[in-house]
């Protein structure tokens, strides 16, 4: 074989290797390329969260329901409210009031002036019956008695005739430190009096007194001095 035979073959040998070396690489490309779409697949599938429309929203809102209890929107503990607001305010002055009824028929006036000296109750202004702090100064009337009629004055001077279906004690309280005390005499006063006058202690509704109920008032008054004590 000649020289010439001989570089003619190897020029088709090398043709054929860089033929077969690119035909290789084209389908070692080709196949890099198909395994990266076949990884990137799955991300193009995911979506990504959606965004409501720009605007003035703070950060951290979106427009979903959730989003209006998130950062952007207040918190029912931010909204006023009565646990806010705290307990509401005792009604000032506080009117305390106990009723003395008989068990059957109507007092008389001689009873009432008879029950009234035994239990340190004295005619005052205003036509009732008073207990006074101070009995020989006749100051600073701690509770008072009245006729549960209607004007509820009582005709001192001309009891001898008088009847009346009932009496009526009442005190103003406004969260001072006598308070308590003001009422404890004005319960002892009642309790006098029913005994005196034969007779059944009710409450401001008109139902007979029970422990409960005397529990009941003292802790309006305890709620209204420890309402004055916090101002």
């Amino acid at each position: 074989m000649d020289a010439d035979t001989l570089r003619l073959l190897l020029i088709v040998a090398g043709g054929l290797f860089l033929v077969g070396l690119y035909g290789w690489e084209r389908r070692r490309a080709r196949s890099r390329a198909d395994r990266f779409l076949e990884d990137d697949e799955p991300k193009a599938r995911k979506r990504e969260p959606r965004l409501g429309p720009w605007g003035d929203e703070p950060e951290g809102a979106t427009t979903g329901k959730g989003s209006q209890e998130g950062a952007g929107s207040p918190r029912k503990s931010d909204q006023p409210g009565e646990a806010e607001r705290g307990p509401m305010r005792p009604e000032t002055p506080l009117v305390l009031s106990l009723h003395i009824t008989p068990r059957s028929g109507v007092f008389t006036g001689e009873a009432i002036v008879q029950a009234a000296e035994r239990c340190g109750i004295e005619p005052g202004e205003q036509g009732v019956f008073h207990r006074y702090f101070d009995p020989e100064s006749h100051e600073n009337s701690l509770f008072c008695v009245a006729n549960m009629v209607k004007p509820g004055i009582f005709p001192f001077g001309a009891m001898a005739g008088f009847e009346s279906p009932g009496l009526t004690l009442f005190a103003e309280v406004e969260g001072t430190a006598n308070d308590l005390s003001r009422l404890e005499a004005m319960l002892t006063t009642a309790r006098c009096l029913a005994t005196q006058l034969r007779a059944q202690i009710r409450d401001e509704t008109r139902d007979l007194l029970t422990p409960e109920a005397e529990e009941r008032m003292r802790d309006r008054v305890n709620e209204l001095l420890a309402w004055r004590l916090t101002e």
